[in-house]
C-alpha cells in the first residue's frame, strides 16, 4: 500500500523503493526519538521527509548542512545545572520544544532532527544556535 501510494508521488517504482528504503532506515537509526505515540504518523513524517530530499535531490535544490552542524555531547554538568537548562527549554515554544528535546536528550544534529521531524533544517539550525547562545550567556562558556 505504501509503495503503491509512494510510487504515484515519486514518479516510479525504483525511485519509491529508494525513497521507502532511506525511510526504513532513517527510523531504525531515529528510533531513540520515537516517543510511543501513534507510530503510523512518525513514520509518515519520516518517509514524507525522504521523499522531499529524493525530489530536491532530482532537481538539484538540496540544502547541505555546513560541516559545523555537530552533534551536542552532553558533559558531565550536575544535576542542578541540567534541571535548570531543561527548565528553561519547557519555557519556548513546542516547536522549539521538540527540536531541543531530541538535541540535548538524543544528541541528534540539527540535520538529523530535521529528517525526523516536520521542522526544516534552517529552522533546527537557529533554534539550536539560539539556544546555545543563550547558554553562553547565562553561564558562560
Amino acid at each position: 500500500k505504501l509503495m503503491k501510494k509512494l510510487t504515484f508521488r515519486a514518479g516510479s517504482e525504483a525511485a519509491a523503493e529508494d525513497i521507502l528504503q532511506e525511510a526504513y532506515y532513517r527510523a531504525l537509526k531515529y528510533y531513540g526519538s520515537y516517543t510511543g505515540e501513534i507510530f503510523g504518523k512518525w513514520f509518515s513524517t519520516i518517509v514524507n521527509n525522504s521523499l522531499r530530499e529524493y525530489k530536491n535531490k532530482e532537481k538539484n535544490h538540496l540544502y547541505e548542512a555546513p560541516p559545523d552542524d555537530e552533534v551536542y555531547e552532553c558533559p558531565n554538568y550536575s544535576k542542578r545545572l541540567l534541571d535548570e537548562v531543561f527548565q528553561l527549554v519547557a519555557t519556548k515554544s513546542i516547536d522549539q520544544q521538540d527540536i531541543l528535546n531530541l538535541y540535548m536528550r538524543n544528541g541528534y544534529s540539527a540535520v538529523d532532527i530535521s529528517r525526523i521531524t516536520e521542522h526544516s533544517y534552517p529552522k533546527c539550525h537557529k533554534t539550536i544556535s539560539r539556544l546555545r547562545a543563550e547558554l553562553e550567556q547565562l553561564y558562560g562558556e
